[in-house]
């Protein structure tokens, strides 16, 4: 009986010592680089409180980083605005807008080029912006 009593209280303790983020699917999140090609973008044209400009190598780069990691929120539609944003993807321009002090980007479907079978029938596509205030860029030179 103690032996039985020892096994059970081991098994317990060791179910509960496992940690269950092992197990987690991480690959689950989708954000806007699981959908489109960053390596491919090019040129970005901002439009927002400082004016219209194209974004600098050092600026790009750093734009890139900041929209591959925009989650996409299939379940939301929002009224986005005052700032547009042009992306020229592997020669092609796509237009994506945002909002002064909006969490989220509008883009259309078209400019998916990679799991598209993942995306919802609507033909918008919303991304959480996860803070990034986009007045912050400016011309460079």
């Amino acid at each position: 009986m103690k032996l039985r009593l020892l096994t059970f209280s081991l098994v317990l303790l060791f179910i509960s010592c496992t940690d269950t983020k092992v197990n987690e699917k991480t690959s689950d999140v989708l954000t806007f680089g699981s959908f489109v090609d960053l390596d491919k973008l090019n040129a970005v044209k901002m439009s927002n409180n400082s004016g219209t400009f194209i974004l600098t190598n050092t600026q790009l780069q750093k734009f890139k980083v900041a929209l591959s990691k925009m989650k996409y929120d299939p379940n939301i539609a929002v009224k986005v605005g005052s700032i547009a944003i042009e992306l020229e993807i592997d020669g092609e321009k796509h237009n994506i807008s945002t909002g002064t002090r909006k969490n989220h980007i509008e883009a259309h479907k078209s400019i998916a080029t990679k799991n598209v079978h993942l995306l919802k029938s609507s033909d918008w596509l919303y991304f959480e912006t996860g803070g990034i205030n986009f007045n912050n860029y400016k011309r460079e030179n």
